[in-house]
């Protein structure tokens, strides 16, 4: 993670907001109760409206996004970390659906390739809804939803 200075900015509160940072992320940050953490969140930077709190936070990270599609390192240097792929899917098709342009959808193959002899059990075991809602680190989606012009990365798995 990057943190860059702002205008408003001094050295010395960006140093305390990164320690801040790494100190959660370690571990060490809030009293910890079996295994559980209590982190205070300083008001500054706490989403308050939970009904819009997916709209702010890509409204802080990504603002005026329509007017900077053509800027080359706009979505290079932001970035929204979230906890869980099903997060991950959220925030992609919310901006996704912000993007002017027609929707393009591509689906994975659910089909099964079964060996003669077990055939009745994988294909009670890979059945095509299970197969579609596999969503794990590693694996595209089933449903992959991109517009001309929406930023994409493409990962090469070379194992």
């Amino acid at each position: 993670m990057r943190l860059s200075l702002g205008a408003n900015n001094n050295i010395q509160e960006l140093r305390n907001f990164a320690e801040w940072l790494l100190n959660i992320g370690d571990g060490l940050a809030g009293a910890t109760t079996n295994g559980e953490s209590i982190i205070h969140i300083p008001s500054d930077i706490l989403v308050k409206n939970s009904e819009t709190a997916l709209d702010d936070l890509i409204d802080f990270v990504y603002p005026d996004m329509l007017s900077n599609l053509s800027i080359e390192n706009y979505f290079k240097d932001r970035a929204i970390l979230a906890p869980t792929l099903d997060c991950v899917i959220d925030i992609n098709n919310k901006m996704t659906a912000e993007l002017p342009g027609q929707e393009r959808v591509y689906l994975c193959s659910d089909s099964v390739c079964a060996e003669e002899e077990k055939i009745e059990f994988e294909l009670d075991a890979f059945s095509p809804e299970i197969l579609n809602g596999i969503n794990c680190l590693g694996l595209p989606p089933h449903k992959l939803v991109v517009k001309v012009g929406a930023p994409v990365i493409l990962l090469w798995n070379i194992d």
